[in-house]
C-alpha cells in the first residue's frame, strides 16, 4: 500500500528536493550500471552540463532532471547502462526551431504543459513568476495548482502572496440564509491537512472524488465560511468547484464520520467476512458478468465491490438482521444487474434481472431462503434501479404481506440501495449526503479504497487453487 501511494505521489506530484547529483547518487541509482563519468560524457556530448542536474533522493521514480532554467530545457535523466537514447532525444527536441516558442511568447501556460515536465513545474515557476505579466501569473498559476496534485504546503508563502495580490475579481458562490457558504475537502494519506489548506470544493461529490483519487482516502470535511473569506472561486464540475482561500483564514473544520480507508482499519473489516467473500466472489464469475472496461461500469468488478461492501455492512454495522436478512442481501448484491443490457440509465433493468432469474432458475450455494425470502429479495432486485420514493412504494404495497414483512422489506431495501450506491465512487457519482443509512454513510472512503483492490484477480486465484483463505478468516 505504502509503494503505491508513493509511486502515485512520484506520478503526479512535483519534486521538493534539488540536491546536486554526485558519483555516489548515481551509483546507488543505477545500482552499478552506471558511472557520473558515464552520465557526464553522455549529457556532454548533448551539449548539457551535469552540474544542472538536480535530483530528489525522497522519489523513488522519475527523481533526477537536467534543468536549464534560463532556456527552459528539462530533460528527466535516467539512471540505466545507457542513457543517451533518452537524451539525445530531448536534445533533438532541444534543438527543433518549433521547441521554445511558447516561452518566446510568453505563452505561459503552453509552455508549462508542453515544455516542462510535471516534477519540475513548481522549481520553474518560483523562479519565473516575477517575470511572468502580472496579468497572467495567477492564470498560470491556477493551471499549475489544478494539473498537480499534493501541491498544497509546497508553494513558498512569498510566491502565494505575490500571485494572490494579482488575483482576478471572481464571482462568488451564493451563501445561504446565514451568509454562510459550506465548503468540502477530502484528503488522502499523502494530502496536507485540512487545517494547513486553501484548496476546498463547494461540492462533497468533488470532496469525495479527491479523497478516493489516492486510493486510500482517510478523512473528509466540511466547514462554513463568510464570502470575504474567498478569494477564488472556480465553478464547474471540471473545476471541482473549486474555492480558494485566503491565506490565514482557519475555519472550523466539521469532521464526516466515515471509516478511512487506510491498513489501520481496513483489515478490521475485512478479516471476518473474507470467506464468505471468496465463496460467493467464486459463484459470482459463474454467473456471465462482463469483464470491466472503459465503457462497461456494470460488470463482475461492480458485482464483487457490491457483495464486499455487503458483507462488510452486514457483520460491522450492528444493524439487528437475521441470517436470512443476511443471505436475502448477499443474494441481492450477486444478482441485481444479472439482466441489465446497457450502461445508460435503465429504470426496468431489474425487472429483467428478475425475468432471468425465473426463466434459468439461478440458485445460489449457500443461500437458502423461504418462499417471503425470494419473494423480498426479487423485490429488492426488481425495485433497486428505480427512485427511492417509486421504488419505496412498491416495496411496501406488496400484496399478502404483513405489517411486520413490510417493515423488513423496506429495511432492506434501504440497505441494498446503499450497497449499490456506494460503488458510484467509480465515476464520481456519489453523494455520500443522500445514503439512506447510518452505517452506509461512513463506507465511502472504503468503497474509494475498493476501486484500487485486485478483487477479481484475487477470486480467480482463490477458485484456481492458488490462493488460499488464511485460517480462522
Amino acid at each position: 500500500m505504502a509503494s503505491t501511494l508513493s509511486l502515485v505521489k512520484d506520478v503526479r506530484g512535483c519534486m521538493t528536493h534539488f540536491d546536486p547529483l554526485t558519483p555516489g547518487i548515481v551509483a546507488v541509482q543505477s545500482e552499478g550500471d552506471l558511472t557520473y563519468d558515464e552520465l557526464k560524457e553522455a549529457l556532454s556530448d548533448c551539449g548539457m552540463d551535469i552540474a544542472k542536474v538536480v535530483f530528489d533522493g525522497s522519489r523513488g521514480y522519475q527523481n533526477a532532471f537536467y534543468a536549464d532554467f534560463e532556456h527552459g530545457h528539462y530533460c528527466w535523466i535516467p539512471f540505466q547502462k545507457n542513457p543517451r537514447e533518452v537524451i539525445s532525444a530531448m536534445d533533438q527536441q532541444f534543438r527543433s526551431p518549433k521547441f521554445g516558442e511558447a516561452r518566446r511568447n510568453h505563452d505561459w501556460t503552453t509552455f508549462y504543459m508542453m515544455d516542462v515536465p510535471l516534477p519540475m513545474q513548481i522549481w520553474d515557476f518560483e523562479q519565473r513568476y516575477k517575470a511572468i505579466e502580472p496579468e497572467q501569473v495567477f492564470s498560470v498559476w491556477s493551471y499549475l495548482h489544478t494539473h498537480i496534485d499534493y501541491a498544497n504546503g509546497m508553494w513558498k508563502p512569498e510566491v502565494l502572496d505575490y500571485v494572490f495580490a494579482h488575483t482576478p475579481q471572481t464571482e462568488l458562490p451564493e451563501p445561504d440564509e446565514n451568509g454562510k457558504i459550506t465548503i468540502y475537502r477530502g484528503m488522502g494519506e499523502k494530502s496536507l491537512p485540512a487545517e494547513e489548506a486553501i484548496s476546498w470544493s463547494t461540492d462533497p461529490v468533488c470532496a469525495l472524488w479527491f479523497a478516493n483519487r489516492s486510493t486510500r482516502g482517510t478523512r473528509l470535511v466540511s466547514a462554513r465560511v463568510t464570502p470575504d473569506q474567498i478569494l477564488v472561486y472556480n465553478p464547474g464540475y471540471h473545476a471541482e468547484h473549486e474555492v480558494i482561500l485566503k491565506p490565514g483564514v482557519k475555519p472550523v473544520i466539521l469532521d464526516t464520520d466515515m471509516i478511512p480507508s487506510t491498513e489501520k482499519y481496513v483489515p478490521r473489516l475485512l478479516a471476518p467476512v473474507t470467506k464468505d467473500f471468496f465463496h460467493y466472489g467464486s459463484i459470482a464469475l459463474t454467473l456471465g458478468y462482463p469483464e470491466e472496461h472503459l465503457f462497461q461500469y456494470h460488470g463482475i468488478n461492480h458485482i464483487l465491490r457490491v457483495l464486499l461492501l455487503t458483507l462488510i455492512y452486514c457483520e460491522h454495522s450492528c444493524v439487528e438482521l437475521s441470517e436470512e436478512d443476511k443471505q436475502i442481501l448477499i443474494y441481492f448484491s450477486l444478482l441485481h444487474d444479472i439482466g441489465r443490457d446497457s450502461e445508460g440509465e435503465d429504470e426496468t433493468h431489474g425487472d429483467k434481472s428478475v425475468e432471468l432469474i425465473r426463466k434459468k432458475n439461478i440458485r445460489i450455494k449457500g443461500i437458502q431462503l423461504s418462499k417471503k425470502g425470494y419473494r423480498i429479495a426479487k423485490l429488492l432486485i426488481r425495485h433497486h434501479c428505480r427512485e427511492d420514493d417509486p421504488g419505496a412504494d412498491c416495496v411496501i404495497k406488496v400484496p399478502g404481506f404483513t405489517a411486520r414483512d413490510i417493515v423488513r422489506a423496506f429495511r432492506l431495501y434501504r440497505i441494498a440501495k446503499d450497497m449499490d450506491g456506494l460503488d458510484r465512487v467509480r465515476f464520481n457519482g456519489l453523494d455520500f449526503r443522500y445514503l439512506r443509512t447510518p452505517y452506509a454513510r461512513r463506507l465511502p472512503l472504503v468503497a474509494g479504497g475498493l476501486l484500487e483492490e485486485p478483487l477479481l484477480e484475487c477470486i480467480k486465484s482463490y477458485r484456481d487453487g492458488k490462493l488460499e483463505v488464511p485460517h480462522g478468516l
